[in-house]
């Protein structure tokens, strides 16, 4: 590995902790506010995990003696021993209209009744913030001992408060990808896919190889009915004719950049998903979304619309020159590409996405159009209000598409398959490989990603997830308050916490293999 690649990959590893870092930081920030709102103590907020190396802010606590509330400067060091229910001797004093701690001492039994003793109430240590030397994590330790007494014990905090608690972490994750998938579309234009009639690929002894076809060639018709462009189109053609005979028109490109039209036929053959096949792969045209159409614009009275996606205007193509930025060409690459390259009255084929279907239409571009409509008069940065939009149809089209990508997930193991998800070393390989070109908004992208995922399996019912321990409180519920053993409780969740350790472990194996192999998460 040369020292480029090197430091390349030191950059990805460091940019890949921050990442976790500040997702872990979001989700575990809900749990603690939302333990703190309902009284429960919380003496440490970690970031990473032990060894602690050290200790970079502190809350004060509270202390409760004969009713009242006395602060715990956070300074303050409190005697060993002492908890909710121990029997002390103290001293306070008044600032700023505040009683605030100033001495603490334990009492035993035997001296209770020799000197002016008072029983702690409650006893609030505050929080302690520490940064500790694993850096793939963080917690929240709060007072969940199941044998405590103390009013400000997790266990013994009201049902539907613990379950708040619980849900708290994935709410902050879900706001946390809300907030990106609002922002993204503000700073770069958004990916829009719709894949056409171009093979991409043909698999060896179907019925497309037998007939001939090849990589670069088009459907344009099936049985005579157009079908160019539009893959739905191209498919319900098909599969209104599983299994019987039907004419294909293909257009093939010669090496002279014209093409030559054939017809060919074929017997598309029966298959699960699709139903219907003819053994080729179809490539997609990738687009970027329109926010706006300027009134009276080349884009306006050609037809687009705000919400389509344009795909490419004559040889400009919104692709960025590296796939692997992500990052598509906005409207100041459109004009300056327009400004230099018409310099005379123009016919150009003008390709864009419409309700999920390729389009394409003619424009006339003069050669004495003015710098400020060289853009067409397209835009693909939108305003806050149309972005909010935007990040509901995202998210809710993520949480659509959570059933279908569990029964990959699970159909694609069983077969020894790539999950077709990452673990740590897939996520870091993905910043290495997108961050140099993506930059910020590849990384904003990929922290709005994962925060989404994140939330969404931390709701599985999974034991040691908030979701697993989520269906014991509902369970207290239904119970009418009869909580479980808290031992067997206990054994339950270390056996899915196992379980998810052994999932990391598959689906490390598959990132590694594919590492090993040379292969990009990006593409095949």
């Amino acid at each position: 590995m040369q020292f480029g690649q090197l430091l390349q990959t030191g950059q990805g590893i460091v940019l890949f902790l921050i990442v976790i870092g500040i997702l872990v930081i979001v989700h575990e920030l809900g749990h603690y506010l939302a333990a703190r709102r309902f009284g429960v103590e919380a003496p440490e907020f970690g970031i990473g995990f032990p060894p602690r190396l050290l200790t970079f802010w502190k809350t004060n606590g509270v202390l409760q003696v004969q009713g009242r509330r006395i602060i715990i400067p956070k300074k303050f060091q409190l005697p060993e021993g002492v908890t909710t229910g121990s029997w002390v001797t103290y001293k306070s004093e008044q600032r700023d209209g505040k009683e605030i701690l100033t001495a603490l001492a334990p009492v035993d039994d035997e001296s209770r009744g020799l000197t002016l003793a008072s029983q702690v109430q409650l006893l609030d240590r505050g929080t302690e913030f520490t940064l500790n030397a694993i850096p793939f994590g963080g917690y929240v330790r709060m007072n969940e001992d199941d044998t405590s007494s103390a009013p400000n014990a997790f266990v013994n905090k009201p049902a539907w408060q613990r379950g708040i608690i619980l849900v708290a972490g994935v709410t902050m994750n879900f706001i946390l990808a809300f907030l990106v998938f609002i922002l993204l579309p503000m700073m770069v234009p958004q990916v829009v896919f719709a894949a056409n009639t171009k093979i991409a690929g043909v698999t060896a002894s179907s019925p497309a190889a037998n007939a001939g076809l090849t990589t670069g060639d088009v459907v344009i018709a099936v049985n005579g009915a157009d079908v160019n462009g539009s893959r739905q189109k191209m498919s319900d053609a098909l599969r209104s004719q599983c299994g019987k005979p039907v004419t294909l028109t293909i257009e093939r490109p010669t090496p002279r950049g014209t093409a030559e039209r054939f017809d060919v036929q074929v017997t598309p053959r029966p298959a699960d998903d699709p139903p219907c096949i003819i053994g080729v792969s179809i490539s997609q045209d990738i687009g970027a979304k329109i926010a706006s159409v300027a009134p009276g614009s080349i884009a306006d009275k050609a037809g687009l619309q705000p919400g389509d996606a344009l795909v490419r205007v004559g040889d400009f193509d919104v692709l960025p020159k590296n796939p692997l930025s992500g990052l598509l060409k906005d409207e100041n690459d459109l004009a300056e590409h327009v400004s230099t390259h018409y310099k005379v009255n123009t016919v150009a084929i003008l390709r864009y996405i419409r309700n999920g279907e390729p389009q394409q239409t003619k424009i006339t571009i003069p050669a004495d159009l003015p710098a400020d409509q060289a853009n067409l008069g397209l835009s693909f940065h939108f305003g806050f209000i149309p972005a909010i939009g935007e990040a509901t149809a995202q998210m809710s089209s993520a949480l659509n598409q959570v059933p279908s990508a569990l029964r990959n997930l699970v159909s694609n193991l069983s077969r020894g398959n790539n999950a077709g998800v990452v673990g740590p070393v897939g996520i870091t390989q993905i910043v290495v490989e997108g961050a140099p070109n993506g930059g910020l908004p590849f990384i904003i992208s990929l922290i709005g990603v994962l925060s989404l995922n994140l939330a969404i399996f931390n709701l599985f019912p999974i034991p040691g997830l908030d979701g697993g321990r989520l269906l014991f409180v509902f369970a207290e519920i239904i119970m009418r308050g009869r909580k479980l053993d808290a031992r067997k409780e206990g054994y339950v969740h270390l056996a899915g916490f196992v379980f998810l350790l052994m999932m990391i472990f598959v689906i490390s194996y598959f990132d590694v293999t594919r590492l090993l192999a040379g292969k990009s998460p990006f593409g095949p």
